[in-house]
């Protein structure tokens, strides 16, 4: 019996006549949809190519040249590829408008042999800017590909050369990086400079007062003697009060003034990141992961730029969705224009803004879900605000002086604003509080109002706030350090190495991340200075720019570094590396005097002989959160019958010799509960997929695994 399958021809397999290459299969399904019959499309799947993981990867000797290999995995997408490549047509490389796009087109011509392989780029994922790109396809632009690979190849040196050192002299497991170590940087300093903070003690002074008509207002002490004054003491504020006499107040000027307030301008990566945070509570990682998916589904413009240009074609039709929406009075008389403050911004790259500006956000939301459509929302509202008209508000102040006359003489303010056309702010909104004014907008010059009573509230100066991630990444581009599309990995790296902690939304740095950021800035000051790191991403702008080299740049870089790590390899000795700081305690053998060190597993007291003298006291042991009823207490350290201590790993909760680091003896964390084959106590453990499982902590002697029975509360929800 024959088969009713029909066989495949190769001509039939290939019927299209051109493939174009993305790099994302949600990039390539959403293209997929513009281009016809004639094309197919396919995805990398990100880079193809990359340094090695566990090896330097740069060939030292031979001008820098990266030692690149095919990434894991990857091997069987080139041959795909490769496969795909139509004999008589054209294959277009469709990567991302960036340098990081510009090198994965590069190795993926190099990699499928591709000679006459065609350039496309668009910063907007619709059918007209498709069509546009392949209409006038370019070639691969060299300088933006040795730009990458010069970031690239300088952050491993840096990263793998510091990581190799840091290991030597403070621990196993830790890491630099040529930005992320600077980012560091600032998060401890400022952590510093709260510490070194004293606090000071000032007064907030106001008087209640009545109108004629009962109404009671509020006046701030503000000026004394026509300068700025606040009271610092309770002294002060009592002699203020008792040269007052008079309980009338007597209006001294009225200040008004119109004022206009201008749109802001659209998104950029960095203010995106930052107006997420801080209006939707989004981490900039999630801000970006976000962002391009809104991308490759065609929803906006390409979310990695530092231009605040708009298209004479997007600024059209904003113009006319305000007009048509709001009214022409909302509509600016010419197109509001905005500067770009990167100097290296490219005009022909445009801020982030929809690509459809009448698009329902439902089908946003529909498509990709809340979390996305909040940040469509945001992004529609953001460019559509900054082609409106200004806000105008007017400013109203009110200056009163105590009716019998001071020496000094002490004034008292009042006022707010009033909205007289708002502008913008009818599609961006307002959080701005502004006061009715309706009370004081009819009191003139020379009035008199009753003083009801004085209010007086202690208050002190408070340290500076730490970075949150909206404030680290806009100190970060006010630096120059790093760039929009490498903040989010930046501030992730920093969290994820255990150098930078979250409380609530302030960053604040480990105990880890000042041990490394102190050895770094004592031992490679130039590296670790902002201006320097600033210079240069300037170096790198300019090699994308043909300004500069990459062997010269790549050069100079690696002989500094390379100078600064023989010297701190010969004059750094490991054990003053982990100092943190001092303590007033004396050493329990010796009685000199005690320093904080760092250990792998916390703080801890050390003798300033050390090690003539290993006298030592653990400062981290804490037990009074641990449930005995659930886990087991072990009396001694097996190793050295000393008493043990809880410590926080990177794993969970162990117990540790109370004398670590001269004794290393180890217990883990075992349960109240007996193997019922061996005997052991038995271990809460993680299984290979994150899943978590109860096992005898004899294994591998003993491979017991305790079975949970499922409620049928749980099996009902599984089915």
């Amino acid at each position: 019996m024959m088969s009713s399958k029909k066989k495949t021809t190769k001509s039939e397999k290939k019927s299209y006549r051109n493939l174009l290459i993305v790099e994302s299969p949600s990039k390539a399904k959403t293209i997929n949809k513009y281009l016809g019959s004639d094309y197919k499309v396919m995805a990398t799947v990100g880079h193809v190519i990359d340094l090695p993981k566990n090896k330097l990867g740069v060939d030292l000797e031979n001008e820098y040249e990266p030692l690149f290999e095919t990434i894991y995995g990857k091997g069987k997408i080139l041959k795909d590829l490769k496969k795909s490549i139509p004999k008589d047509g054209s294959v277009f490389l469709a990567m991302d408008p960036d340098r990081e796009g510009e090198a994965i087109a590069w190795h993926v011509a190099n990699e499928l042999k591709l000679e006459n392989a065609k350039r496309v780029s668009f910063h907007e994922i619709t059918k007209t800017a498709i069509e546009e790109a392949i209409a006038n396809p370019t070639v691969v632009n060299i300088n933006l590909v040795d730009a990458q690979k010069a970031r690239r190849v300088l952050d491993r040196l840096v990263g793998y050369k510091l990581s190799e050192l840091i290991w030597k002299k403070i621990w196993y497991g830790l890491s630099a990086g040529r930005v992320q170590s600077v980012a560091l940087r600032l998060i401890v300093e400022k952590e510093e400079e709260r510490e070194a903070f004293l606090s000071e003690e000032y007064w907030d002074v106001s008087v209640k007062l009545k109108e004629d008509n009962g109404k009671i207002l509020t006046a701030k002490l503000s000026k004394k003697e026509g300068k700025k004054y606040v009271p610092k003491s309770k002294d002060e504020v009592e002699d203020f009060e008792a040269k007052m006499g008079d309980s009338k107040f007597r209006v001294k000027d009225v200040v008004k003034r119109d004022v206009k307030k201008h749109a802001y301008p659209p998104f950029t990566t960095s203010t995106m990141q930052q107006s997420a945070y801080n209006a939707l509570g989004y981490t900039s990682k999630k801000t970006m992961g976000l962002a391009q998916i809104l991308y490759q589904a065609g929803y906006i413009t390409y979310m990695r730029t530092d231009s605040v240009f708009l298209s004479g074609k997007a600024v059209e039709e904003i113009r006319y969705l305000v007009s048509s929406r709001f009214g022409k009075e909302y509509v600016p008389e010419k197109p509001n224009y905005y500067k770009n403050k990167s100097k290296n911004a490219q005009e022909a790259h445009e801020a982030i803004r929809p690509t459809d500006f009448n698009l329902d956000i439902k089908l946003v939301q529909k498509d990709l879900g809340v979390a996305a459509a909040k940040l469509y929302e945001m992004i529609w509202k953001r460019t559509v605000s900054s082609q409106m008209a200004e806000k105008r508000v007017q400013v109203l102040t009110v200056s009163l002086v105590p009716r019998q006359p001071s020496s000094p003489e002490y004034i008292f303010t009042m006022g707010g604003e009033i909205t007289m056309f708002d502008g913008f702010r009818k599609v961006l909104g307002t959080k701005e509080l502004e006061d009715d004014l309706q009370e004081i907008s009819q009191i003139t010059k020379g009035d008199e109002l009753e003083k009801v009573e004085f209010v007086n509230e202690q208050k002190f100066t408070l340290p500076p706030a730490r970075y949150t991630e909206a404030s680290l990444i806009k100190k970060l581009e006010e630096l120059g350090i790093g760039r929009p599309s490498t903040y989010s990995t930046i501030i992730s790296t920093i969290q994820g190495r255990g150098y930078v902690e979250r409380e609530a939304r302030s960053l604040f740095p480990t105990d880890v991340g000042r041990i490394v950021t102190n050895f770094l800035r004592n031992s490679f000051d130039r590296l670790m200075d902002y201006a320097y790191t600033a210079k240069v991403e300037d170096e790198l702008d300019g090699i994308a720019l043909g300004k500069k080299k990459y062997v010269p740049v790549i050069d100079r870089e690696y002989k500094m570094l390379q100078e600064g790590i023989n010297i701190a390899q010969e004059s750094v000795k490991k054990e003053d590396v982990v100092i943190l700081g001092e303590s007033e305690e004396k050493c329990p053998e010796c009685g000199s005097g005690t320093v904080i060190r760092v250990g792998r597993y916390g703080k801890f007291l050390s003798c300033n002989r050390f090690p003539e003298c290993k006298g030592m006291k653990d400062l981290e042991g804490k037990e009074d959160t641990l449930d005995y009823n659930k886990y087991f207490k072990p009396e001694e350290c097996p190793l050295c019958k000393s008493k043990l201590v809880l410590k926080n790993g990177k794993y969970g909760k162990f117990w540790a010799c109370e004398k670590y680091p001269t004794c290393k003896g180890l217990v883990p964390l075992l349960l109240n509960e007996k193997c019922p084959e061996c005997g052991h106590h038995l271990v809460e453990r993680k299984g290979k997929w994150g899943r978590s499982f109860t096992g005898c902590s004899n294994y591998p002697n003993c491979k017991y695994i305790k079975k949970v029975k499922k409620s049928k509360a749980k099996k009902d929800s599984e089915s």
